[in-house]
């Protein structure tokens, strides 16, 4: 089962059960997979954010949507959770006493049951089911496709799809890495290069990395302050050596001095952006992490004005690096 389908029917169980929709889940499943999430998510200050939002809107999309990604996002870095959700999942259904029995599905006047999730015939909980009715559609989909992918690339000379559309997972050498990190030519006008590392290969781990820093006085209210962006970029052996690097990073920048989780759009397989207050330098520092495939981005980008008008050039920096990471990967 793919992480994003397995993290859509956690989802589900949760929502259900926040909503009171849920009265039994085959043999405890239901209990079971909340277990599990609260256990894994409440170790993280993100984690923590996407359960209190989903308790206290249940229904809510946005809402849905964050604890999907949150959710997604710790089943790829835990084959340990991945484990745990599927065997609860997946589990036999339970038949629900005086109950009628509907191709796999179980529905009596108080009660609708689907696989090992039982629910109230109620307004939330048909609410639920159109969610989970949903998730079943689009897996009967994936099979009759061979469960592959739902859109297929078009290689032909003559295609007009997006070669990036390919999402190749490979390691990188040291020169495919320093492909990945920015040129001058790819920052805006205003923006000039302060250093270079030549890229290199870590002897413990095999993670091949290189690194630029770029800096600009132009300010976006006019005033002249030189504000900086490091890049510097890793591939390692595996996704799951890199996906290890991405946790343990993202926790050393959440340790940081007065360090707040910020919004960052969908990239990569995983992504956190964070900033933190550097007492010596009396300035606030924005750290985006961004994991696609084997690669690791981190872009540090500093001072962070009051102002929020920084926050769009420092998404655009983020996306346009973990794109170029997925390109080398695709070459």
């Amino acid at each position: 089962m793919e992480t994003s389908e397995l993290a859509a029917m956690a989802v589900a169980v949760m929502t259900a059960t926040a909503t009171g929709a849920a009265t039994a889940v085959g043999q405890s499943a239901g209990t079971a997979v909340a277990d599990a999430l609260h256990a894994r998510l409440a170790s993280t200050e993100r984690g923590r954010a996407a359960l209190a939002t989903l308790h206290q809107a249940p229904e809510d999309p946005a809402a849905q949507d964050t604890a999907r990604s949150v959710i997604q996002e710790e089943i790829e870095a835990d084959p340990e959770l991945r484990r745990q959700l599927q065997l609860h999942l997946t589990a036999p259904e339970t038949n629900a006493t005086g109950s009628l029995l509907i191709t796999g599905s179980q529905v009596s006047r108080s009660s609708i049951a689907l696989g090992p999730l039982t629910i109230n015939n109620t307004r939330g909980g048909r609410a639920v089911i159109a969610l989970v009715a949903a998730l079943l559609l689009a897996l009967v989909v994936l099979a009759v496709y061979g469960g592959t992918r739902l859109i297929m690339v078009d290689d032909s000379p003559g295609s007009s799809q997006d070669s990036s559309a390919r999402h190749a997972v490979r390691a990188l050498n040291a020169s495919e890495v320093k492909r990945v990190v920015p040129d001058l030519a790819s920052m805006p006008s205003g923006w000039v290069r302060s250093g270079f590392l030549a890229p290199s290969v870590g002897e413990e781990n095999g993670c091949s990395s290189a690194q630029a820093r770029f800096k600009t006085n132009n300010w976006n209210d006019g005033s002249t302050r030189t504000v900086w962006a490091d890049f510097a970029v890793w591939s390692c052996p595996s996704a799951a050596l890199t996906a290890k690097g991405f946790e343990e990073t993202r926790s050393g920048v959440a340790n940081n001095n007065k360090a707040r989780e910020i919004f960052l759009p969908e990239l990569g397989d995983q992504r956190s952006a964070i900033t933190h207050y550097n007492t010596d330098l009396d300035e606030t520092t924005a750290v985006a992490l961004v994991r696609v495939g084997t690669v690791l981005i981190k872009l540090e980008y500093q001072p962070v004005p009051d102002d929020s008008g920084w926050t769009r050039e420092f998404e655009q920096f983020a996306s346009e690096v973990a794109t170029r990471a997925q390109q080398v990967q695709n070459a």
